[in-house]
């Protein structure tokens, strides 16, 4: 996985060539909390890749001519672009990346939150979604559940590390 390909998909492809590369699966709806995506669903060996389109929101339907502007991946054999699987824990997280930044101290109750994650300052355009559902500190032993990357990448993403990093400074 990198922002160049997801597994076999170019992520800048238009789904008419995604489901070209791969016919098995299915269109599927996106939930995440708050809304709801027509999404391409591709099912692998140990892995299942989500292709959602969430700017037509609601609309149901894929627009093959467009491509896919949120990535969803889980699975156990899912790979990083460095060849390795992704870790399993937010301390292995860390162990092989360095720094990553946890949702330590989010109100986890509120109606429109979508889970905790992590980001690696390595891999700032991923999100390791965690499955963890306490409150504070969150452990180094959480489970990386999920992974999420959004084509393109959301503005101010790649200042979250550097932001860490002048707080570390002082």
């Amino acid at each position: 996985m990198s922002l160049d390909h997801v597994g076999p998909f170019p992520t800048q492809a238009p789904l008419a060539e995604l489901e070209r590369l791969c016919s098995a699966g299915d269109t599927t709806l996106y939930d995440a909390v708050g809304w709801q995506a027509a999404a391409r669903e591709f099912p692998f060996t140990g892995a299942r890749v989500l292709a959602v389109q969430s700017k037509h929101g609601v609309d149901d339907r894929l627009h093959l001519d467009e491509p896919a502007d949120l990535w969803i991946l889980s699975g156990d054999s899912l790979r990083l672009a460095d060849g390795q699987l992704v870790p399993r824990t937010l301390g292995a997280l860390r162990a092989r990346y360095g720094r990553a930044i946890a949702d330590d101290g989010v109100d986890g109750t509120s109606d429109d939150f979508n889970g905790f994650g992590a980001r690696s300052c390595r891999l700032p355009y991923i999100e390791f979604k965690l499955g963890f559902s306490g409150h504070g500190i969150i452990p180094d032993s959480t489970r990386i559940t999920s992974l999420e990357m959004w084509i393109p990448v959301p503005r101010g993403t790649e200042r979250i590390c550097a932001t860490e990093r002048r707080r570390d400074d002082r």
